[in-house]
Formats: C-alpha cells, sequence, structure tokens
C-alpha cells in the first residue's frame, strides 16, 4: 500500500495512495458512511469527500489498524457535513427571519381597522378616479395583478398601466389628505 512515502509535491503519487485505499476499503468504507448517513446521495458526496481528503491529506506510514484509522476518518467526515449543513441551514434560516415582511397584524382589532380602511380607499377609487384609473388600480392592489397583467387585461400597453397607476394613486393620497379620516400610512398594499 502506498502512503506517504511519496514526495508531498508530487500529486500523482498522493492520487495513486488515495486511489489504492479506495480500493482494497471500498466497500468498508461505504458501509460505515451508510451506516451513518441514511440518504444515498449525501453518502455518495460524503464517499466522494473522503477519497479527495485522502489525496490532500495522504494516510500517514506508521498506521497500525487501517480500518480503524478509516473509521476515525470517515466519523470525523460525517461530523464536519453534519456541521457545516446545519450551518449553512442556520444562515438561510436566519436570512429569510429577516427578509420576512410581517403579513399579519397583531390584533384583531388592527385587521378590522386595516380591512376598514381598504373599504374606504376603494370606495374612493370607485367614486373619484377615471374608469380606466380606478380599474387599473383595483387590478393591481385588490386583485393582486402586475403591471403586464394589466395592460393584458385592459388591452393597452405596459408604461399607460404605469401611468393609470400614479395618476390614480396621487389623486387618492390627495383625497386621502383632503378628508383626513384615512391615514395613507396606515393602508397596505
Amino acid at each position: 500500500m502506498i502512503f506517504q512515502d511519496a514526495d508531498p509535491d508530487n500529486h500523482k503519487c498522493d492520487v495513486a495512495a488515495a486511489v489504492e485505499v479506495f480500493l482494497d476499503h471500498k466497500d468498508f468504507i461505504r458501509r460505515v458512511i451508510c451506516f451513518h448517513i441514511h440518504d444515498e446521495d449525501q453518502a455518495d458526496d460524503l464517499f466522494q469527500d473522503l477519497f479527495l481528503s485522502f489525496i490532500s491529506n495522504p494516510l500517514p506510514r506508521d498506521i497500525q489498524n487501517i480500518k480503524s484509522y478509516l473509521y476515525k476518518a470517515i466519523t470525523n467526515d460525517i461530523i464536519d457535513a453534519i456541521h457545516r449543513r446545519e450551518k449553512y441551514r442556520n444562515y438561510i434560516h436566519e436570512y429569510a427571519q429577516r427578509s420576512r415582511r410581517p403579513r399579519c397584524l397583531t390584533t384583531p382589532l388592527e385587521a378590522l381597522l386595516e380591512k376598514e380602511q381598504a373599504s374606504r380607499v376603494f370606495e374612493l377609487v370607485e367614486k373619484r378616479l377615471a374608469r380606466s384609473e380606478g380599474q387599473a388600480v383595483y387590478l393591481q392592489y385588490r386583485d393582486g395583478h402586475n403591471t403586464k397583467e394589466i395592460a393584458e387585461k385592459m388591452g393597452v400597453g405596459i408604461g399607460t398601466v404605469r401611468g393609470y397607476l400614479a395618476e390614480g394613486l396621487s389623486t387618492i393620497r390627495r383625497l386621502l389628505s383632503i378628508k383626513g379620516g384615512v391615514k395613507p400610512g396606515r393602508v397596505r398594499w
């Protein structure tokens, strides 16, 4: 068996040593990995990672029990992989928590007030906006359509829809500031 006899700069010897270890002990290595990792894809990844780690860190010459050494190396790699996966999962979870917008209100009273305010705004849309502006505002904010979908439904260009929305929202803001009954900052679109 080839171990660290080779010159450290000679990468071919390191690869040959890793290949020899894996040819001689691949069934043992696979059984140990599969004993700890039940997902076949993860087991394959660990098998390949272990091979690469043996290339970069060849086995020492003075190993008394190769299977014992391999078992310890495999379990250490599994532990490292689990820690990396957990760290990545925590990172993604923290990112999701920071980027999540609050979707629900804290109390039923706030939910009711928001619904009433939205109803008042849509009453203004019906009564005070031009038909095309009102339709664009309804489609975007009540029905949840994007600008392209609104343009298709209304049979106009995207720029025209943007103009309708800008003018309609400007009118609504102006009316709300005159009426004073609904605070624009409280209405969530």
